[in-house]
């Protein structure tokens, strides 16, 4: 492994395919994001969406194809080597222990980043103090900008839905990553709650300057925050390109945009559609 490098990451997934059984999840799905780029992912329960994040962050093997992140391939890498070099998965359920307060499941973040040696803290060594004095600060940063100072002493179980998704967004800052794959956001939270989502999720992305693959069910939420938008069907990409194109183009809108006029119109004005021109570049 050559390192955690800097910067937003460049991503590149390669005809990879994933198999449970007899049954192909991912079926040679090849998809590049350039550096700082937000994609989002759509498309109908079962079309593999999640599967891809598991794929790219080492959670399931893929049985073909590669995955690439900073022209170093990730076949044989760990999740924790891969999270080394700045890749964080984010899941629908917001993984966050329930006992904790927000401010030490925040310091916990912080603490799996920038760690400091038991013996160091004990004796209270200068520069372990000066650490955890860094530490402490860095999350004070993140609870004003997430505006979760009202609940900085709350138990993550005393937290609604939405308020413990806004504690996981934060502790996603302070994991520094490069390449985010975030899992529904705004999945079980009231539709009010999940529009507040989006000038967070814009604070999230110019923090940290990551790229961003963002599956997200909630469909004139995803196309607002993305650069570019790909659809999926039984494993395949369908459609792909800038949000404008991809919600007029038929093939998308056979897929999964199509079943409900009601979010189709929430994405814009529709133009007349136009015949498909196949699968859009990056």
């Amino acid at each position: 492994m050559t390192g955690s490098g800097t910067g937003p990451a460049h991503l590149e997934i390669s005809e990879l395919a994933v198999s449970f059984g007899g049954v192909r999840a991912v079926d040679g799905v090849s998809l590049e994001l350039s550096p700082g780029e937000v994609v989002a992912l759509v498309g109908p329960n079962g079309s593999g969406k999640t599967t891809l994040l598991d794929a790219i962050s080492g959670l399931v093997t893929p049985s073909a194809g590669r995955v690439v992140l900073d022209g170093e391939g990730l076949d044989d890498m760990l999740p924790e080597e891969r999270a080394a070099m700045g890749l964080v998965r984010s899941f629908q359920d917001a993984r966050l222990f329930p006992e904790l307060t927000v401010e030490d499941t925040l310091l916990l973040s912080e603490d799996g980043r920038n760690s400091s040696d038991v013996v160091s803290i004990t004796f209270q060594l200068p520069w372990a103090r000066r650490s955890e004095r860094v530490k402490r600060a860095d999350v004070d940063a993140v609870i004003g900008s997430f505006r979760l100072g009202a609940f900085r002493h709350r138990r993550i179980g005393q937290l609604s839905t939405g308020t413990r998704r806004v504690v996981d967004l934060a502790s996603i800052v302070l994991a520094s990553p490069r390449l985010l794959l975030l899992d529904e956001p705004t999945a079980g939270i009231a539709q009010r709650e999940a529009e507040a989502f989006v000038p967070l999720l814009r604070r999230l992305q110019h923090m940290t300057g990551c790229t961003v693959l963002l599956v997200e069910h909630d469909v004139p939420l995803a196309f607002e925050l993305c650069d570019r938008a790909v659809v999926m069907q039984t494993g395949t990409i369908v459609s792909a390109g800038p949000p404008e194109v991809v919600r007029r183009d038929p093939l998308a809108l056979e897929a999964y945009l199509g079943a409900s006029e009601d979010v189709l119109r929430a994405t814009g004005p529709l133009a007349p559609a136009q015949p498909a021109g196949g699968l859009a570049g990056p």
